[in-house]
C-alpha cells in the first residue's frame, strides 16, 4: 500500500478562496469558506481511481507566510512610505490600517484551519511587517513575492519524492514557474506527481504571467480541477438546488432519507 503526500502552496489558495473564484457556483449570499478535510477525502478519492493501492494520507504540508504587525502599527497613520525603486508613494491612511490587519487576520485563520486538518505547522513562516512590504500590498501594480514558499514547496516534494518514491503526491500550486525545478530535482515527477488546480485555464496557463504552464508537463495522474467538485470542499451543510444547481449550506443539516425519497427537494433561498 502506498500514501498520497499534500503539498499546498498555501499563499496561492488562500488568493483563491478570497477572490470569491468559486462565488459562481454559490448561491448569492453564500461566500465559499474551504473545509481543509474534505479536501483531503477529495483528493484521496481522487488518486484512488487511477491508483487503487493509494489508500491513505501521508505527510501534508502547508506551507505560507505569515505577516506580523509590530506594536505600533496603529501609530503609521499618516506616514509617508516612499518607493526607493521608483513610482508609486502612499500616506498610510486608517483604512489601509484595517484592511491590513482583516488580510492579516483572515490568512492567520486560514492557515490555523489546515493546521487543524493535519498539515505541518512547521511550514509557516512569520514576517514582520515592514513599510515596503505594506506599499506592495496596497498598490495592485506591485507585488510582494514569497519565494521561500515557491522553494520550500519544490523543497519538500523532492524530499518526500526520494524517501518515498513508491508513493503519490498532490501539488496545490497554481504558480507553474515551480515545475522547472521539480523537474530538475526529480525528473521521474510525471509518474506519481499530479497537479491541483482551481479551473482548466490554469492548466493551460492563459492570462497568467508566465513562461511554463501545466500542459507543458506530461502526467501520468489526471489533474484534479476544484471547480468541478465545489461542494465536496465547501465548509458545513453543503446542497445542491434541485432548481439553479448551485450550492448552499444550511444551518441544520436536512435529513438525507427525506432527500433521498424525494420528500424534501434542496433549494436554495432564491428558488424557494
Amino acid at each position: 500500500m502506498s500514501k498520497l503526500h499534500v503539498f499546498i502552496d498555501g499563499t496561492w489558495l488562500f488568493k483563491v478562496v478570497e477572490g470569491h473564484v468559486f462565488d459562481r457556483f454559490l448561491y448569492a449570499p453564500q461566500y465559499f469558506d474551504l473545509d481543509f478535510d474534505k479536501l483531503n477525502k477529495l483528493m484521496l478519492s481522487h488518486i484512488a481511481k487511477q491508483r487503487p493501492d493509494c489508500t491513505e494520507l501521508g505527510n501534508l504540508y502547508f506551507v505560507t507566510s505569515l505577516f506580523d504587525l509590530p506594536p505600533d502599527f496603529d501609530t503609521w497613520v499618516g506616514r509617508k512610505i516612499t518607493n526607493i525603486y521608483g513610482g508609486q508613494n502612499i500616506t498610510v491612511t486608517q483604512n489601509n490600517i484595517e484592511k491590513t490587519k482583516k488580510n492579516v487576520s483572515a490568512r492567520a485563520d486560514f492557515a490555523n484551519n489546515a493546521v487543524s486538518a493535519g498539515y505541518d505547522a512547521s511550514c509557516i513562516y512569520h514576517v514582520r511587517l515592514q513599510e515596503w512590504m505594506m506599499l506592495n500590498l496596497l498598490h495592485p501594480e506591485l507585488k510582494y513575492q514569497e519565494k521561500q514558499v515557491d522553494t520550500t514547496v519544490v523543497a519538500l516534494l523532492v524530499k518526500e519524492a526520494i524517501t518515498n518514491p513508491n508513493d503519490c503526491f498532490a501539488l496545490v500550486a497554481g504558480d507553474s514557474d515551480i515545475l522547472p525545478a521539480i523537474h530538475i530535482a526529480y525528473p521521474s515527477y510525471t509518474r506519481n506527481v499530479f497537479p491541483v488546480l482551481t479551473s482548466p485555464d490554469e492548466r493551460d496557463g492563459r492570462n497568467r504571467q508566465t513562461s511554463f504552464k501545466y500542459s507543458q508537463y506530461n502526467f501520468d495522474i489526471n489533474t484534479l480541477v476544484l471547480q468541478s467538485h465545489v461542494g465536496d470542499i465547501m465548509r458545513g451543510n453543503v446542497y445542491q438546488c434541485t432548481n439553479c444547481h448551485r450550492f448552499f449550506t444550511t444551518r441544520n443539516p436536512i435529513d438525507p432519507q427525506r432527500i433521498a425519497s424525494g420528500a424534501i427537494l434542496p433549494r436554495c433561498n432564491g428558488c424557494r
